[in-house]
């Protein structure tokens, strides 16, 4: 994972900040702007009165292009950090993306980092499943009667925790 660090000073007492940013926030932030400006850009070019030249004109009509893709911006991240939750991503964005609420929410879901368990079967590893030799496909332990008081214990007990008697295997 590749890091930026910025180093900043302080007017007074000369105090040193260091931020540290992942470079892959660093292109959202990129992105984020630029298309920002390119649709706020295009927009107020088209809404200018009287008759535009031929660049006007292009930059006006590139909106069609721009605005639905900083619309969906969250999905466009989702898919270049290959998140596994691709596709219910772009269905918020899409569907909810109109309330900024529900964009950020589909911003914040496509930065989140996968877990381990995640990463591993998005990698084709198969992962088993705990045995525990000591209990049943149910999940109840087994059980026997104590022989001594005749009160239900765990089979694997050595001592009864009824009456207190030693269990012989």
């Amino acid at each position: 994972m590749k890091f930026l660090t910025v180093v900043a000073s302080c007017s007074y007492r000369q105090r040193v900040v260091v931020v540290v940013i992942e470079q892959g926030v660093q292109m959202f932030v990129i992105r984020f702007l630029v298309l920002g400006f390119l649709a706020f850009y295009s927009y107020a070019m088209g809404d200018q009165p009287g008759g535009l030249n031929g660049f006007g004109t292009f930059i006006a009509f590139s909106g069609i292009v721009v605005i639905p893709a900083f619309y969906m911006l969250p999905t466009i991240e989702a898919w270049l950090r290959e998140s596994s939750n691709l596709p219910s991503i772009a269905a918020v964005n899409l569907f909810l993306g109109w309330s900024i609420i529900g964009w950020v929410f589909a911003l914040i879901w496509a930065f989140r980092k996968p877990t381990p368990i995640e990463r591993a079967q998005q990698f084709g590893y198969q992962l088993s499943q705990p045995s525990f030799p000591s209990q049943q496909p149910d999940g109840n332990k087994p059980k026997k009667d104590c022989p001594f008081c005749g009160e239900e214990i765990l089979a694997v007990a050595k001592k009864c925790k009824h009456c207190g008697s030693e269990l012989t295997t």
